[in-house]
């Protein structure tokens, strides 16, 4: 889940002092498959992050950038309302290293603090945690039968698909490029049968962002062997099969870029046929182009020059010449 807004509003908690401190509790990965029917969470705010100066934690907390076990940087802070105990920051950021990951690891910030300051800074009651602008609120404490781990497992996929492409969706509502098109999102979205940013029931249950999020925390459980929770988040027919699962790991290890450009040629004869047809396919859904261009003193017109590729990734281009004879090269962006 994300929220527009580019602004940053230093976000304060309120001082710890005179305040009775908790141990923070350390993750367990082998709890990422402890979830619930639902996992309540929340687009953060607009505009709203956590903003630390150089080299120190926002207002209110503690903790930095650590240095993972598998030699990356990843930023956690946590409330002052845990004791400081910076070992304990340091296995969290460990535990977001062990996710499947790419380069976003570096750009994400964990806060971490109970649950009654998560509802605070994520502005709506009874969440367990809220996303948005690289940033991750959530609490470190289990609850109501819903680990810490399973939430911010799924947090982690909002966080995945803010920082990959697919245009011409929003990827944070849509899914990544190559797991969207596979479950069809797009397809579906113009049939009335998905509802991307959907955060209200019943429609929350067909919001293909949320099943990515899932999808995502069902790759992580899969990847460590565990047993799965319930898939009961989103609706069952997001559930993901292997290929969904394959494909998502590798948006995430491999994430699409861009378009893959494809030169066609052809020549008219001056007596011969005065239009000429190709056949394309695109591999995933999202924007194709097309460009003509002809030999001096040729004047070509082309059926197609951008079209939407939803769910059907076949199509016919038709050249027609209209003047002049000779060589001609057709370039097509394709998904």
């Amino acid at each position: 889940m994300i929220a527009g807004g580019s602004g940053i509003i230093l976000l304060t908690a309120p001082a710890a002092a005179g305040r009775s401190t908790s141990a923070l509790e350390p993750p367990n990965r082998q709890e990422i498959a402890v979830g619930p029917a639902v996992i309540p969470d929340a687009p953060l705010p607009a505009g709203r992050r956590f903003a630390a100066a150089a080299d120190a934690p926002p207002p209110g907390f503690w903790g930095g950038t650590y240095t993972t076990s598998t030699g990356e940087q990843v930023t956690v802070y946590a409330s002052d309302r845990y004791t400081v105990d910076q070992s304990l920051t340091q296995k969290w950021a460990n535990f977001l290293g062990s996710l499947v990951h790419g380069s976003e690891l570096s750009s994400v910030q964990l806060l971490l603090a109970p649950l009654s300051q998560v509802e605070q800074i994520c502005g709506t009651a009874d969440v367990l945690g809220c996303y948005g602008e690289n940033t991750i609120v959530a609490s470190p404490d289990d609850t109501s039968g819903i680990s810490a781990e399973a939430v911010i497992t799924h947090e982690y996929g909002h966080h995945v698909a803010e920082n990959r492409q697919n245009p011409p969706w929003q990827t944070v509502d849509y899914g990544t490029k190559r797991w969207a098109s596979y479950e069809q999102v797009c397809k579906k979205t113009q049939a009335g049968e998905l509802f991307p940013g959907s955060e209200s029931p019943p429609d929350y249950e067909l919001n293909p962002g949320e099943a990515f999020a899932e999808t995502y925390r069902v790759l992580n459980e899969r990847e460590l062997g565990l047993p799965e929770a319930p898939w009961e988040i989103v609706d069952q027919s997001l559930y993901p099969d292997a290929t969904a699962l394959a494909l998502l790991k590798q948006d995430v290890l491999q994430p699409w870029t861009s378009n893959r450009t494809t030169t066609l040629r052809g020549v008219f004869l001056r007596k011969g046929r005065s239009a000429k047809s190709f056949r394309v396919t695109a591999a995933y859904d999202g924007t194709l182009t097309a460009s003509v261009r002809g030999a001096t003193g040729m004047r070509l017109t082309l059926n197609l020059h951008q079209t939407t590729v939803c769910g059907n990734r076949t199509f016919t281009l038709r050249v027609k010449r209209t003047r002049g004879a000779g060589p001609f090269t057709l370039m097509v962006s394709r998904p």
